[in-house]
């Protein structure tokens, strides 16, 4: 009997170490050529027995005032059990409301920026890639407009490669297309993993710090599961 127990516990701390050891995956697509605009999410888990999948299909700019409008209709989505058609509108109130519900959730946390870098460390970029290709009608706008996109280009990968580990130098590409006709097409790819172990470990540390601050779970559940 002892044997037999012996052997289910040496089983489970087995499979234990396997899951912690696991990595998880992210595969993210952002895409836009001419009216052709989609977002695609990939997660991997378990040595890939747990696969999820979420896509925007859509996105458009309608205005200024309006924003952006995504447009879904995909049965596939993660925690999407029908296919189900729903816009979603994200202009200047959203960013704000957005803005407001982080500043909450720094004050319903202990340490969250010290907590945020320290697992964003831990996220490691297996492959990083950001093309554009831009035209406006006059050349010399098109230049300038090349070189700005490179600095913005260049900016924002610095600050990454500053929280986060690139196991791979980033590719970057801004091609100008002169040809007097209006052009703007762009694709970014990354795949991006964390051990499943420390994103165990992380939330653990999360839920440590918002209990340490009195009503943070209450502003957490509010934030998380507001209609």
């Amino acid at each position: 009997m002892w044997i037999w127990l012996g052997g289910i516990l040496i089983l489970l701390l087995l499979i234990a170490a396997l899951i912690l050891l696991s990595t998880i995956t992210l595969h993210l697509t952002l895409r836009k050529k001419n009216r052709d605009d989609t977002i695609l999410l990939d997660v991997t888990m378990l040595y890939g027995f747990v696969r999820l999948h979420y896509q925007v299909p859509s996105v458009k700019l309608k205005n200024w005032r309006e924003g952006l409008q995504f447009e879904k209709n995909r049965p596939e989505n993660v925690l999407q059990k029908e296919s189900s058609s729903v816009d979603q509108k994200v202009n200047k109130d959203q960013v704000q409301r957005w803005m407001d519900e982080f500043d909450r959730m720094l004050k319903a946390t202990s340490g969250f920026r010290v907590w945020l870098r320290a697992t964003l460390r831990r996220i490691s970029f297996r492959q990083l890639e950001w093309s554009t290709n831009i035209g406006l009608q006059d050349a010399a706008h098109t230049a300038t407009l090349t070189g700005a996109l490179w600095g913005v280009k260049g900016t924002l990968v610095g600050w990454l490669s500053h929280h986060i580990r690139l196991k791979q130098r980033p590719k970057l590409f801004v091609v100008p297309v002169f040809g007097g006709t209006p052009l703007f097409s762009t694709e970014f790819r990354c795949i991006a993993q964390i051990r499943c172990g420390y994103a165990i470990y992380a939330g653990l540390v999360l839920i440590v710090r918002v209990l340490k601050v009195k009503g943070g779970v209450k502003k957490w559940l509010t934030i998380l599961f507001k209609d």
